[in-house]
């Protein structure tokens, strides 16, 4: 690259900020496009940022202590290589996990795979509707009992649904959009209390665990935690 001698670090911040021009935007898409290993420090930042939305949504000491841990990162981003390349940023991004309630690592991976695998596949939704009534009436042809979905609004559309399996059973997937994000809604019915929306990360996906009038919900997606708390709100409503 012109600019950068070797990786753009110090540019990956401002980058993800926001804060470069389009040229400087361009020249760090075009150095991520062949650099693995800046690839790699970008979705270690990216993680970071969302462990502290999660960290403010549950703990405000951990959002504090997982803020230190974030200042420290950047302010050692320059030396980073030196002092045993990203073994530094893996080690502030474990304490950062023990910061932020987890929820169960195994399931949370699941969850994750399984919205992975439908985008990767092109096939997201089976039935593609944003009409609840269609896409409930296809649900409960398929699965007895479940959960139909409500509509959309507020800035999220209902694109469709399928079925899908999830900790050895199967469950309706209700899927909206948010922008240009795929939000995965697994639902089933439930005895469990209700629930506020706990969320965790897995990789470049968000996951969140909730529950509502007899309901229990996974939801994932690369959008933010406050997208998901957003869509959660709106469906409690719609059920309520």
């Amino acid at each position: 690259m012109g600019t950068f001698d070797e990786h753009p670090r110090g540019a990956l911040h401002a980058y993800l900020d926001g804060e470069l021009s389009l040229e400087g935007s361009l020249e760090v898409e075009a150095h991520l496009a062949e650099c693995g290993a800046c690839r790699r420090e970008l979705e270690t930042y990216r993680a970071l940022r969302r462990l502290l939305v999660s960290a403010k949504a549950s703990a405000p000491e951990a959002e504090s202590a997982l803020m230190k841990v974030t200042r420290s990162v950047r302010m050692r981003r320059r030396r980073v290589y030196a002092i045993g390349g990203f073994g530094a940023m893996a080690a502030a991004a474990a304490v950062a996990l023990l910061l932020v309630p987890t929820l169960s690592n195994g399931v949370v991976r699941e969850v994750a795979a399984v919205h992975a695998r439908a985008l990767d596949s092109g096939r997201s939704v089976e039935i593609a509707s944003s009409d609840p009534a269609a896409v409930g009436r296809w649900l409960s042809a398929r699965l007895p009992g479940a959960v139909p979905p409500t509509a959309g609004g507020d800035g999220f559309a209902l694109r469709g649904a399928r079925v899908d399996s999830l900790e050895g059973r199967p469950v309706a997937t209700a899927v909206y959009q948010v922008r240009s994000h795929l939000v995965d809604v697994f639902a089933w019915p439930s005895t469990e209390k209700d629930m506020e929306p706990k969320p965790s990360v897995a990789g470049r996906w968000t996951v969140c665990r909730w529950s509502h009038a007899g309901v229990a919900y996974w939801m994932v997606s690369d959008a933010g935690t406050d997208d998901l708390k957003a869509l959660a709100a709106l469906i409690k409503e719609r059920r309520t």
